[in-house]
């Protein structure tokens, strides 16, 4: 049996509360930068009426430039966090920007 599945093996350690904290950061960051930029990207460069089925290759070329750029200013953001030593005690805005980005989509809202 492998070491991966044995439920032995899992019950010894221990789950430090702190890095489940900042996981839980990270995963709601990741998820509103990829929410933010399917919703920027998708207004900016797939008209709303569809002509055809799958994209173009003008929609899909400018679908991967603006996830680049998504994606640039993402790890520019999050290098200048880990430069300033961001953490959870420091992070005072985090709830806030949490209840703004991360929350459900509203199904009126074009952004």
């Amino acid at each position: 049996m492998s070491m991966f599945l044995s439920q032995s093996n899992m019950s010894n350690l221990d789950v430090d509360p702190e890095k489940i904290k900042l996981a839980s950061i990270h995963f709601d960051a990741m998820n509103a930068t990829l929410r933010t930029a399917l919703k920027g990207c998708q207004t900016k460069c797939i008209p709303d009426e569809y002509a055809e089925a799958d994209l173009n290759k003008g929609e899909t070329v400018c679908i991967d430039r603006c996830v680049a750029k998504f994606m640039k200013a993402s790890r520019i953001v999050g290098g200048y966090a880990q430069s300033i030593r961001l953490d959870t005690n420091n992070l005072v805005v985090y709830e806030d920007i949490k209840r703004n980005y991360c929350s459900s989509p509203d199904p009126d809202s074009k952004y």
